[in-house]
C-alpha cells in the first residue's frame, strides 16, 4: 500500500509515517504593466544557493524545520499546502526567506502568487516527517524510517525560467535528530517531537518580473503537481 504523503497541515497523520512531495511549481507572466524578468542565458547554470551555506545564520536544515513549523501551525483546510488558488502564499511569511508550499497531492493545484522583491525562495522538493505521537522519542529510529521512505522518491527535477538545477540530489537536508513540530491549531495539539529528512532548495531573490518555476518528484508511481504563477515586485 502506498505509503501516505507527509500532512503536517492536517490533523489525522499516521504515527510512523507522513510524506510530503511537491511536484510541479510553474510561473507564467504577470499583469502587462509589470516589468518582465531580463531571460538569461540559455548556458549559464542554474544559480541555487550551496546546501552547506548559512542564510540569515541558519544552516539550511534549520530552514526545513522552519517550513514544518510553519505548515504545521495552520488549521486543516485553510493551510498554504491545501490553499488552491495562491490566497495564502503570504500568510503569515516574515523576514529575508519565503516558503513555497507544496500541495497534499491529492490533484493537480494552480495558484496564483505575488512575492516581495529581494526575497529567498526556500522550495521543498520532497520531503518525509516521522512524528513520535505519544511516545518517548526514540530519535536515531525515527530518522532511520524517515531515510528508508526517501527511497520511494525518485523522479526529481526543479527548474527556472526552464534551466535545470543540477545535481538535485545535493539538496538533501536532514534534520539531524528531533525537534518539535509545533502547535497545530485545530485540533489542539501539544508540542511533538518529529524528525524530517529530503530535498530542499534555497533560490537567491528572483529579479521583478515574471518567472517560471518548476519542480517535480515522484512517490513510487505517484506523481504530485503544484503550479505557482509567481510575480515578484
Amino acid at each position: 500500500m502506498l505509503p501516505r504523503m507527509l500532512s503536517a497541515w492536517t490533523a489525522r497523520v499516521p504515527r510512523t509515517t507522513a510524506c510530503a512531495i511537491l511536484a510541479t511549481l510553474a510561473l507564467s507572466a504577470a499583469g502587462a504593466d509589470q516589468p518582465a524578468a531580463t531571460p538569461p542565458a540559455a548556458d549559464k547554470p542554474l544559480a541555487a544557493i550551496d546546501p552547506d551555506e548559512l542564510v540569515s545564520d541558519r544552516t539550511q536544515s534549520e530552514w526545513s524545520q522552519a517550513y514544518l513549523q510553519w505548515v504545521a501551525a495552520f488549521q486543516r483546510g485553510s493551510s498554504p499546502v491545501s490553499d488552491t488558488t495562491g490566497a495564502l502564499c503570504a500568510a503569515r511569511q516574515s523576514g529575508e526567506v519565503w516558503f513555497l508550499a507544496s500541495s497534499d497531492g491529492t490533484a493537480p493545484v494552480e495558484r496564483h502568487c505575488a512575492v516581495p522583491a529581494g526575497k529567498t525562495l526556500f522550495v521543498p522538493v520532497a520531503s518525509v516527517l516521522e512524528r513520535s505521537g505519544n511516545r518517548e522519542p526514540d530519535c536515531a529510529a525515527m530518522a532511520r524510517v524517515a531515510a528508508t521512505n526517501l527511497t520511494h522518491v525518485d523522479a526529481m527535477s526543479l527548474s527556472i525560467d526552464g534551466r535545470p538545477l543540477d545535481e538535485l540530489g545535493a539538496y538533501r537536508q536532514s534534520s539531524g535528530g528531533c525537534f518539535a513540530l509545533g502547535l497545530r491549531l485545530v485540533p489542539r495539539q501539544d508540542a511533538r517531537q518529529a524528525v524530517s529528512d529530503g530535498w530542499f532548495v534555497m533560490l537567491p531573490p528572483l529579479a521583478p518580473g515574471a518567472h517560471t518555476i518548476v519542480v517535480r518528484a515522484r512517490f513510487d508511481s505517484t506523481p504530485v503537481q503544484t503550479t505557482y504563477h509567481l510575480d515578484v515586485r
